[in-house]
């Protein structure tokens, strides 16, 4: 490969680096006694169907925003064409859904909790979702079990960014 190929090479990889939406999940649980028991981070695997979704929206067109979150009990079996966990115990509604401000202007927040009594278990996955009870898999996220017992309260930050500004 030639010099001139490879300089040209770079600048794709380094726009398309630019404008790659990426996702970051932040799970925090906490004990009956509201003391943190456990926090985890990682990047989360985008859908094609959140990208859909942006570009529809981007176009003016209707369809629905992220605004819930679900976590499950079963891991794995899961890829971008993904629609759905494997196996949820419970989806709610975001607490919040912002936009970043300044130099992270291109980040939006979406924070759910899951208060004591939902969702317990050993959880392994959680995904964000456009509705309440459909297939709309937008981001979604293995991990090692975090284990919710009924007094718990588990809270989830997923913070997506669209490219690098």
């Amino acid at each position: 490969m030639s010099i001139a190929s490879k300089t040209k090479a770079k600048r794709i990889f380094d726009l398309y680096e630019k404008h790659k939406v990426k996702g970051h999940l932040v799970v925090e649980l906490f004990g009956p006694d509201g003391k943190l028991k456990d926090r985890r981070e990682m990047e989360n695997t985008i859908t094609v169907l959140h990208d859909a979704t942006v570009a529809d929206r981007m176009a003016g067109g209707t369809d629905a925003l992220i605004d819930y979150t679900g976590i499950g009990t079963t891991s794995g079996g899961k890829s971008t064409a993904s629609t759905a966990l494997e196996a949820q115990v419970d989806r709610n509604q975001n607490d919040s859904n912002t936009q970043g401000a300044g130099a992270d202007d291109n980040d939006v927040i979406h924070v759910a909790t899951f208060a004591a009594g939902e969702g317990t278990g050993a959880l392994v996955e959680a995904g964000l979702f456009t509705g309440a009870a459909d297939n709309t898999l937008q981001a979604y996220q293995d991990f090692a079990a975090v284990n919710k017992a009924a007094g718990d309260s588990l809270v989830t930050t997923w913070t997506i960014t669209y490219g690098a500004s």
